[in-house]
């Protein structure tokens, strides 16, 4: 019953990043995942989910550019 759970929210994750890819929202949890991946070094820590959708909103808002870091 765990494991089909498990699977449940799993599913239910990807399903909600390929929606906010579509509608262009920021993906929190993408974002960690391509920054432990690439950016990741000890001592230093990703944004906090708060700075992460202030950093995003002001990405698409006022510079108006792309929302992506590399």
């Amino acid at each position: 019953m765990r494991r089909r759970w498990r699977e449940m929210r799993k599913a239910l994750r990807r399903v909600s990043s390929a929606i906010k890819t579509i509608f262009g929202m920021p993906d929190y949890d993408r974002y960690l995942k391509h920054w432990y991946e690439t950016h990741g070094a000890p001592g230093i820590f990703p944004m906090t989910e708060r700075e992460y959708y202030m950093y995003a909103l002001q990405e698409r808002f006022e510079k108006g550019g792309v929302t992506r870091c590399c």
